[in-house]
């Protein structure tokens, strides 16, 4: 066994009778969890850490810690559910982690340390030990109740032990069990073989189960930090010291007369009753005093948020929001949760060195000039932390939005420009519904693109026309034109049984704006689709929040855990391209379909030079032209080995290098989602290339529009193709040399991968696939 398959395994389920959420209540300004993964990545001992939970708040706070979250069956997070039985269930969903050596740690033991970690692993590859767990030495000398009288249990009493010259004995307390895992898969125990004890400190073996052990562990980690570096003498009279102050605090005299408190709001003690740190409810305060926020503009998401925050991350989140313009900030919980949010990936971005403090190189808008325009247009200015909106309606405006056709997109914008400049350029072209400029939180400057909407067609027109390469700064050229919303979404790992009607039903349930749904039947048999649908969506807005909440990875589909995305965007050939097209595209066939078969159907209307068939579709090569569109023509709808045929010219693709970056960034996304739901995420995905597979052409459409959720970044600068067309399959092939793409392309498993520790993408992993819950067991349908 090596050291790379030792796993840590952390269990912290949401419910907890003595203390609500125990597992992230703060300790020292921190969730207790965040303390037991920082001493699990300082053991340096594990190649992964999990954490198993039923609770969204506590896999937050392990992912935001930089573990990795396993979500537990039900039925493992209940009050009568052993330990054991959580790890089992663990090691049986987890199969493709290779767990060699299982650590199980409590983070409820809040000093946890490294050395005690590094002893166990030492003892287990040492060959010392099977099984490895935490005990404490205790001279307790025990009595057992016998009917109405009491017997000694460990000691004689006419010879009792001194504590000098007894050993006493090892208890155990909680704090990790070590073992391989296919000890507990055989056994069905935590300890077995030959055991052995990394022993702990007593003053570090609490367990936190009730308020007063909270208590108790604040007051160890103050007196740790008072009594540091001091001689015994000096220990005793600054441990007379704390408890004089505690004392004072619980009469009540000394809390608020401290000699450093300062005048504070009423809000003050509301936000020390919420559970927020004393440290950082003063910080807020003093924003309060100022008048940059109120208590009201703060709700329970973002004072929860600020909560389960690091005392220090959040004091510099409030000193960001503290030196910024809030003026035009309509909702403030939202910009604060936004800040906060940048402030972790800005340290995940230092590789968790950073101090994640902000240092905006964005100087801002001329506000001169920006006021100006606001008095002249009588327009809103609403700011986020990631864009600037102005406008959207104009004020007076009384119709419904506008429609499809009037938003235009600008990029290559100057990152030091914003919409002081922007508003009067695109004024000239027609009269303006909105202005959104993106904004990078990380640097306070613009991403380099906005989206202009017009009251009118027209407006939009005009802008591309007058506006697209137009000179902004000397050899700098704006990229404007017209966008198309996104407004369909591709659903997988739905059951197959499933008519349009039932998916229709379940998720107009589910989701607000659902139009219209899109399914595939097999051509073998017409009563089961395909695994997959495609949701079409009133607006991008109502897509963008059912993508929201579908993929929330809460929200599970007649039992299925579904795989929620954009449906990708199609640009179609010109006329002249497709001009020259001497390729059918050929779909709808079953499987007993052969290439001969096709051949010998269409070689009656002009020489075919070859077929071929992928799955239940084809193509077909002809000499002429002539020859396919007649072929095209004459035989639609006609029945081929049973079933309709649906045929039409195959379009070359347009720019191979675009479509594989649709697909790297479409493979980044569903690694992303994977995580936050705590699902392994593929090897196969883990390479450059490859991956998640799927015909490129999963639905039409260009870049979204709307407010919410914006995913801009997976398209590039002026990359907007519009309409839509087949949303699923690719009925594109490659001119130049005819490749066709490899099987497992289209939904099947990639080609194995070398190395002990990984296996092929299982075919569970690819859509479409469907997955169905028997009791516990996950039923995997290809």
């Amino acid at each position: 066994m090596s050291e790379d398959s030792v796993t840590a395994l952390v269990l912290a389920r949401g419910g907890s009778v003595s203390i609500p959420k125990k597992n992230i209540c703060h300790l020292g300004g921190e969730p207790l969890l965040t303390r037991c993964i920082r001493e699990l990545k300082s053991a340096k001992c594990f190649s992964n850490i999990w954490v198993s939970t039923d609770d969204q708040s506590i896999a937050q706070v392990a992912l935001s810690a930089g573990a990795q979250v396993h979500w537990r069956a039900n039925f493992t997070a209940t009050n009568e559910a052993s330990s054991l039985c959580a790890v089992q269930e663990f090691l049986q969903q987890q199969k493709q982690c290779c767990v060699g050596t299982l650590c199980l740690v409590q983070c409820t033991s809040p000093f946890l340390e490294a050395s005690y970690i590094r002893q166990g692993i030492k003892k287990i590859f040492d060959g010392i030990a099977d099984s490895v767990f935490t005990v404490t030495r205790s001279h307790s000398l025990r009595w057992s109740e016998i009917d109405d009288y009491i017997t000694p249990l460990n000691f004689c009493p006419s010879n009792r032990p001194s504590r000098q010259s007894w050993q006493g004995e090892l208890c155990e307390n909680g704090m990790f069990y070590m073992t391989s895992a296919d000890a507990i898969v055989k056994t069905g125990l935590l300890q077995s073989g030959r055991c052995s004890a990394v022993i702990v400190d007593p003053e570090d073996s609490l367990d936190i189960d009730t308020p007063l052990d909270l208590f108790q562990a604040e007051l160890i980690l103050m007196a740790r930090h008072m009594l540091s570096g001091l001689p015994p003498g000096a220990q005793c009279e600054k441990l007379k010291e704390l408890c004089s102050v505690m004392a004072e605090r619980a009469e009540g005299s000394g809390w608020e007369d401290s000699p450093n408190s300062e005048e504070r709001t009423p809000d003050y003690h509301k936000l020390l009753e919420y559970g927020l740190n004393e440290k950082v409810s003063l910080k807020l305060d003093q924003i309060y005093q100022q008048g940059k926020l109120r208590h009201e503009d703060l709700d329970e998401r973002a004072l929860d948020a600020l909560k389960e925050f690091p005392v220090d991350g959040a004091l510099s989140v409030l000193k960001q929001v503290l030196d910024s313009n809030l003026e035009h900030v309509s909702n403030k919980s939202a910009y604060l949760c936004g800040v906060m949010k940048t402030y972790r990936q800005r340290k995940q971005y230092n590789d968790g060195n950073g101090s994640g403090s902000f240092n905006p190189c964005g100087s801002g808008p001329n506000e001169e000039k920006l006021r100006a325009i606001l008095d002249r247009t009588g327009y809103t200015l609403d700011v986020t932390t990631g864009q600037r909106k102005y406008g959207g309606p104009p004020p007076n405006w009384d119709g419904p939005p506008p429609g499809p056709g009037c938003e235009v997109f600008c990029g290559k914008i100057p990152k030091e420009l914003y919409e002081d400049e922007l508003i009067p350029l695109f004024e000239k072209c027609g009269d303006v519904w909105d202005l959104r400029l993106m904004m990078d939180p990380l640097t306070g400057q613009n991403r380099g693109y906005a989206f202009v909407t017009f009251t009118s067609r027209s407006g939009a027109d005009q802008a591309v026309a007058t506006l697209d390469n137009y000179n902004i700064r000397e050899n700098v050229a704006l990229k404007v034109n017209v966008s198309i919303p996104n407004l369909r979404l591709f659903v997988g790992n739905i059951p197959k049984s499933k008519s349009k009607d039932e998916i229709q039903e379940e998720f107009a349930n589910r989701t607000a704006g659902l139009v219209e749904v899109i399914i595939y039947s097999s051509p073998d048999d017409k009563k089961k689709n395909r695994g997959f649908c495609f949701l079409e969506y009133e607006s991008h807005k109502a897509a963008s929040l059912a993508k929201r909440r579908l993929s929330s990875g809460r929200l599970k589909v007649w039992g299925c855990e579904i795989i929620v995305d954009w449906a990708d965007p199609q640009e179609e050939p010109d006329d002249d391209t497709m001009s020259k097209v001497k390729v059918l595209y050929v779909r709808n066939l079953t499987q007993a379909t052969t290439e001969d078969m096709i051949k010998e159907t269409f070689e009656q209307f002009g020489t075919v030079e070859r077929v071929k068939k992928i799955k239940d579709y084809a193509f077909v090569h002809y000499d002429e032209r002539d020859a396919a569109v007649k072929a095209m023509t004459s035989l639609q709808n006609s029945d081929l080995g049973g079933a309709n045929m649906e045929i039409s010219l195959a379009k070359p693709p347009s720019d191979k290098k675009k479509k594989e970056e649709i697909l790297l960034k479409r493979e980044k996304r569903l690694m992303q989602m994977l995580t936050q739901r705590g699902m392994p995420v593929p090897p196969a995905m883990m390479r450059s290339g490859g991956g998640m597979g799927g015909r490129g052409g999963r639905g039409g459409g260009g870049r979204g529009g709307g407010d919410y959720d914006y995913d801009y970044d997976y398209y590039g600068y002026g990359d907007y193709p519009g309409g839509y067309r087949d949303p699923y399959y690719e009925d594109y092939f490659r001119i130049d040399d005819f490749y066709y793409p490899p099987e497992y392309s289209h939904g099947g498993p990639p080609p194995p991968m070398g190395g002990p520790r990984y296996k092929p993408m299982p075919a569970s992993m690819m859509y479409p696939v469907t997955i169905t819950m028997v009791g516990t067991t996950h039923i995997i349908e290809a």
